[in-house]
This record gives structure tokens, sequence and C-alpha cells, in this order.
């Protein structure tokens, strides 16, 4: 039952943080869309750093959240037998 408990309390941080990272990144993506300088660069290299970081923040986060969500899903399986 300990083993359990500590994957549900792993899985709802895990699934929090996911989800607040996958915010921050949707957030710091429409700034450097929206950014002058972002703009300029875009025009010029065909992308800007900001986007490539905030797209790198998006999958990361999500990546954690799926994890998260899994480990909370396994945790109610298990519970049902």
């Amino acid at each position: 039952m300990k083993n359990a408990n500590s994957r549900l309390l792993a899985g709802m941080i895990l699934l929090v943080i996911g989800v607040a990272v996958l915010v921050f990144g949707i957030i710091a993506w429409n700034n450097a869309r929206a950014s002058l300088g972002g703009t300029i660069q875009r025009v010029l290299t065909g992308n800007s750093p900001g986007e490539q970081q905030a797209i790198i923040e998006m999958i990361c986060g999500g990546a954690v959240a799926v994890i998260g969500l899994v480990l909370v899903a396994m945790r109610r399986r298990g519970r049902r037998r």
C-alpha cells in the first residue's frame, strides 16, 4: 500500500509540474511570436531561438504530464483489482 501511495503522489506532482511547464512554454511561445526581435530574426533566419526554446519546453512539459498521468492511472487501475 505504501508503494501505491508514493506512486500516486509522484504521479500527481509530475502531472502538476508538467502542466505548469507546458503552460509556461505556450506563454513563452506566444511572447516570442509577438516580439519585434523574434519577428525580425524569424524573417532573416526562418526561426527564432525564443520559439525553439518554447517548443522544447512544451514538449518536455507534455511528456512529464503524460508520465504523471500514467502513474496516477496505474494507481487507480491497481486499486480496482
